[in-house]
């Protein structure tokens, strides 16, 4: 056998040749980009309301999400949007929050700091979203708000989840993190729900450095809102309702404006998107159709009803019993070996973090809460751990020769099964 047919592992060749990182996140600024941050420096480095580069971000979301929501406010983080959306939909003591069993802990986290309560429902194998009967048996006579999470892309399946907040009359807060220029059905998702909540964190496909964006169609949680993160100029001039309005000066006591650097960055993201999300989705389906004949792999799976945006990596689901029954964690250091960049997705199911499992609030001592321990046997735990998280390819046709070494790599195992097998069962594991 040569070196380059005898798996990396074991001492043989490997299949990759380009040196990590393999995804590198978020790109170069440009120069326009770079001259506009120059600019605001020696012009303005305050935050007056929503003027200047922050009113510019917000006024291109709202067209970027087809008009399809009235208002966007930025915020300094997608966790502190999130907090904003939960307190203007009324979440408080008393109120359950109902959201997926597998995703990154901040979509439902701020609810803790309102004094509410997190029943988590189990997920669906199709989207990896809220499953929406699992939905249906969480709810509780305290329910009030729905969190829908378009997890790594996806969008979750909105009709019925739709269906199942009217029936409750509930309120739905969706978490598009993940899912800049997603669509379900043709129509964007952040445009759904009661509001809607875009991380724009450094790993996002719109980034700003740090930053967040909350859009909604209703009046009155776009008050709420505003007030919590904003106050002065902002409040005066934007609050509709007067009554909210009286808190202009002080706003509810919070700061959590985004700075006009962000804003510019963000900007600067989003004009680029539409080109990178083209070029990310041909190196996503080009990945996708090589996998399919790897026979331990689950390709993911994408509905032919919805359009996948920006994606948020590529996970790919490990079938162990089509490969001897090796570990996952096996299979990851055979394939780091092959050069790939390759690992398990990082967020746990919620219920395994103390947050979510422990009967007690940590920010309010004394609180009781439910308290969640994991289940065993739930498609949240099958994906938890099956999951293999591949980079988000974004450059072609420039990554297509890196795309088919990830995928002759995974097929390079695949014939060494056995070898891998003895491997796994060696007494150095």
């Amino acid at each position: 056998m040569t070196t380059t047919e005898q798996l990396a592992l074991l001492g043989g060749t490997p299949v990759i040749e380009q040196p990590l990182p393999h995804e590198v996140w978020p790109p170069p600024a440009d120069e326009a980009e770079l001259s506009e941050l120059a600019e605001q420096r020696n012009t303005d480095i305050s935050i007056k309301g929503n003027s200047g580069p922050i009113g510019r971000l917000e006024a291109d979301f709202l067209a970027f999400l087809d008009g399809g929501a009235r208002f966007a406010v930025t915020f300094n983080s997608g966790t502190s949007a999130l907090f904003a959306a939960y307190f203007a939909l009324g979440v408080r003591e008393g109120v359950d929050v109902v959201g997926p069993a597998l995703t990154y802990h901040a979509a439902l986290s701020p609810v803790f700091a309102l004094r509410g309560d997190v029943v988590l429902a189990d997920i669906d194998p199709a989207t990896r979203g809220l499953n929406p009967k699992a939905l249906q048996a969480a709810l509780t006579e305290h329910t009030k708000v729905i969190t829908v999470v378009h997890q790594w892309g996806h969008p979750c399946d909105m009709n019925a989840i739709l269906g199942i907040a009217e029936r409750h009359g509930l309120r739905v807060l969706e978490d598009c993190s993940h899912a800049h220029g997603s669509r379900y059905k043709g129509r964007p998702v952040g445009t759904f729900g009661d509001a809607a909540v875009f991380s724009l964190q450094a790993n996002k496909a719109v980034y700003a450095g740090e930053g967040g964006i909350l859009v909604t169609s209703d009046p009155q949680v776009h008050d709420r809102a505003t007030l919590l993160g904003h106050y002065r100029d902002r409040s005066r001039d934007a609050v509709l309702d007067e009554d909210l309005r009286a808190h202009w000066v002080t706003g509810f006591g919070l700061k959590l404006r985004m700075s006009p650097f962000n804003a510019i960055v963000a900007r600067h993201a989003l004009a680029a998107f539409p080109a990178r999300m083209e070029a990310r989705h041909r190196c996503l389906r080009h990945l996708g159709e090589q996998l399919g004949g790897v026979p331990y792999l689950e390709p993911v799976h994408v509905a032919d009803h919805v359009d996948m945006g920006a994606w948020y990596g590529y996970k790919p689901l490990y079938r162990p019993e089509a490969l001897g029954g090796v570990p996952r964690a096996v299979l990851i250091e055979a394939l780091r070996a092959e050069g790939m960049e390759v690992g398990a997705p990082s967020g746990p199911r919620l219920s395994a973090l103390p947050l979510y499992a422990r009967p007690e609030n940590p920010l309010f001592p004394g609180t009781p809460k439910k308290g969640i321990g994991p289940k065993s046997g739930s498609h949240a735990e099958h994906v938890e751990q099956t999951a293999l998280s591949l980079p988000t390819f974004t450059n072609w046709p420039e990554d297509k020769t890196l795309i088919d070494q990830y995928a002759e790599a995974f097929r390079k195992i695949g014939r060494h099964r056995e070898v891998l097998v003895r491997y796994a069962a060696g007494p150095n594991r």
